[in-house]
């Protein structure tokens, strides 16, 4: 009821500012202004539900020095309004070998954050996505337009069995997190 109350005012408002355009402009945009505002808020919400990142839009270069490795990423299209404020680093090693030295920009508060519930979230969706054998091993880093990460691999390890995945969190209004996934290529 109170929506089509709110319909019946805006389209008198819209109707009153019409009739006054010709007399007073001033009155008339006093009429409009509200209505065009109420179609911008309408188009600004409208706009960040639908656009969404996608992994095409973000580039990795990799620069490696002996086991440590730095990852640059960058996005080629704008974050959407709905990201979470931290995404995630997800490593496979072979035989669970531990990655060490994990350095990167973390959000400003996530102390406060209850990281055990992300990273339990994240470990389930990945379970949905065909996972290698091993465990993951989950870091938490924050979402911005250009951002680096370093790491150190353990001696054994071979490049081309370790997999990274970068693993984007959406946290839309009355909904639940969204992740998608892209591959980090070491070689």
């Amino acid at each position: 009821m109170s929506i089509i109350l709110a319909v019946i005012v805006l389209i008198g408002l819209f109707i009153l500012g019409i009739k006054f355009w010709k007399t007073s402009r001033i009155v008339a945009l006093l009429f409009l202004l509200p209505v065009l505002a109420i179609f911008l808020f309408a188009g600004f919400v409208f706009f960040n539900s639908w656009y969404h990142t996608t992994p095409d839009s973000l580039n990795f270069t990799v620069q490696k020095e002996n086991q440590s490795y730095t990852v640059t990423g960058v996005w080629n299209k704008p974050l959407d309004a709905y990201r979470f404020p931290t995404d995630f680093i997800v490593f496979y090693v072979p035989d669970n070998e531990e990655v060490t030295n994990v350095k990167r920009n973390r959000f400003e508060d996530y102390e406060k954050m209850d990281m055990f519930y992300f990273e339990e979230s994240v470990q389930e969706w990945i379970k949905h996505q065909h996972p290698p054998v091993s465990d993951p091993q989950i870091f938490d880093i924050e979402t911005s337009k250009e951002f680096s990460f370093s790491f150190v691999l353990p001696e054994n390890a071979n490049p081309n069995e370790v997999k990274i995945y970068y693993a984007h969190t959406r946290d839309e209004p009355m909904d639940a997190l969204e992740f998608w996934f892209k591959e980090i290529e070491l070689e």
